[in-house]
């Protein structure tokens, strides 16, 4: 397993990059789609999930923190 968790910018790549990967030619996403996943990114994909699942206890103080007026 890594180390050190993702960035959040590695993050959103990986799952950037797993979307285009069910998007068809014209942009449009596949019906269905088959994946072939590498064990890295099985390794960040729990990794990520995990994360969420402890973010999400705190969901609502993030939200009012990002959605804050300036």
């Amino acid at each position: 397993m890594r180390k050190e968790p993702l960035s959040m910018l590695a993050q959103s790549e990986l799952i950037d990059t797993l979307i285009g990967r069910c998007v068809m030619r014209g942009g449009e996403a596949a019906g269905e789609t088959l994946l072939v996943i590498d064990h890295e990114a099985v390794d960040d994909l729990v990794h990520i999930a995990n994360r969420l699942r402890r973010l999400a206890l705190f969901e609502n103080r993030i939200r009012a923190m990002v959605m804050a007026p300036l």
